[in-house]
């Protein structure tokens, strides 16, 4: 960049007429010290030369008469020159970026994956997030200084938290939150049938909700919580030693699952809604493995061992006795 270019930048940035882009580069070139050189050339070269100081005040500037300047004296005008610059730039430097920052903390992604798939997200931190078929998570650009916080809007994910003592790391569901600060997790949200979980497989995590009178609780690996509706269970879902690690390849997997909760799973799975009566399958309960097979084909293997019959619907299927 020319010098007369460098010194028309330093003026618009005077006048903060300078965008997003120009910013960036005008702090670049203070980093570098090539803007301090250029700026000082607009010093008079010639030793005793008249020069004007013009004092700049908050509503009058003053123009001062011409004096001459002993070389001594330009020296000093020169680190002055410098130093002013340099303590600018750095706040304008400093406020930029605090901007970009809130800007980046307030700019959400949201993933919807797709049916009979996979989705394995990296976050900022390093924290990966890996999301069954038909869920839809959110999250931001960039976390805040104190925090870490994420959505899971339905459906199932699996978190493995990158350890930040200073930043806990949220999951919001429906109604709870699960905060962790470094460990693997599942939780899952199927908003429709008021129905959340969490398991934890290690680590520590803290369970919290949005309704009142709700008293946090914290698991230990092998836990799990489960709340349909307002009511809520901690249980153990294995034990302790032999906890597997988890992994999720986009199979449902059922073992001794409640057939609500079975249902809950394979209406997110498949993006579709499922109607059924909770009291009607209290106490049913199901097991089986299933991977990319026709939603029909699932639900005839889930409620044929309860003689329980389904019909279509146009936006998905009804369940019946």
């Amino acid at each position: 960049m020319k010098s007369s270019e460098k010194k028309k930048l330093y003026r618009r940035f005077l006048e903060k007429e300078l965008n997003a882009a120009e910013l960036d580069e005008f702090f670049l070139l203070v980093e570098n010290g090539e803007f301090d050189l250029d700026y000082l050339d607009m010093m008079p070269a010639v030793e005793g030369q008249k020069m004007e100081i013009q004092v700049i005040a908050e509503e009058n500037p003053v123009i001062a008469s011409p004096v001459k300047i002993r070389p001594v004296f330009r020296l000093f005008i020169k680190v002055a020159v410098a130093a002013s610059l340099l303590l600018v730039s750095t706040l304008g430097y400093l406020a930029h970026r605090k901007a970009e920052s809130l800007k980046q903390q307030t700019s959400f992604t949201t993933v919807t994956v797709p049916v009979g798939s996979v989705k394995i997200i990296t976050l900022t931190d390093h924290s990966v997030v890996t999301l069954n078929s038909g869920s839809v998570f959110k999250y931001p650009a960039a976390f805040a200084a104190n925090n870490r916080k994420v959505f899971l809007i339905k459906g199932k994910g699996f978190f493995e938290i990158a350890k930040d003592k200073h930043r806990p790391f949220t999951v919001y569901s429906a109604k709870l939150s699960t905060t962790a600060l470094g460990t693997s997790f599942t939780v899952e949200n199927y908003k429709n049938y008021q129905l959340e979980k969490i398991r934890l497989y290690t680590g520590k995590v803290e369970i919290g909700s949005q309704q009142k009178g709700f008293t946090a609780l914290r698991l230990t690996p092998g836990q799990q919580y489960s709340q349909v509706g307002d009511a809520g269970e901690k249980s153990v879902f294995d034990k302790i030693g032999q906890i597997k690690p988890y992994t999720e390849d986009g199979t449902l997997e059922f073992d001794n699952t409640s057939l609500t909760e079975a249902l809950a799973q394979v209406a997110s799975y498949y993006n579709i809604t499922l109607q059924f009566e909770k009291q009607d399958l209290k106490g049913f309960a199901i097991n089986g493995r299933f991977r990319n097979e026709p939603v029909k084909d699932v639900l005839k293997t889930l409620l044929f061992t309860h003689h329980l019959k389904f019909k279509k619907i146009p936006e998905g299927y009804v369940i019946m006795n």
